[in-house]
């Protein structure tokens, strides 16, 4: 569409782990979202009652007696711990690809196989099928 250089795009939902970051970043995203890897990281069972206030994890939740139930500073190093291995996951395949700046990866599709797309699906995306 010729607006690549006038927008930010932020991809979100179903990322559930690094190489997930990785492949948003290839079909152009300049930054990724993420949630429930964030919350598994900091106890969460995904009982998904997030919306409900009664988390019984103590994350998603102001309640009295529930939110106490999380260790601030344990969570913190949970969630610092999960980044940092996620960065070193997607430094390691960056280097299995010849790239050394996560910047020469945004729209980069060269890199990119699919598996299990049609034709047409492989076509919209502008990627190749693995083994291509």
């Amino acid at each position: 569409e010729g607006i690549r250089d006038t927008v930010t795009l932020i991809a979100s939902g179903g990322i559930q782990c690094s190489s997930d970051v990785l492949k948003a970043i290839c079909l152009g995203a300049d930054a990724v979202y993420v949630a429930s890897p964030v919350l598994v990281s900091l106890g969460c069972g995904m009982c998904q009652r997030c919306f409900s206030g009664k988390c019984a994890y103590g994350i998603t939740t102001n309640r009295p007696g529930l939110a106490e139930r999380i260790d601030v500073d344990e969570a913190a190093e949970a969630l610092k711990n999960l980044l940092h291995a996620w960065g070193e996951e997607i430094k390691e395949l960056m280097g299995s690809m010849g790239i050394s700046a996560i910047e020469a990866l945004r729209s980069n599709r060269d890199r990119l196989r699919a598996v299990g797309l049609n034709e047409e699906e492989l076509r919209v995306l502008g990627i190749k099928h693995a083994g291509a």
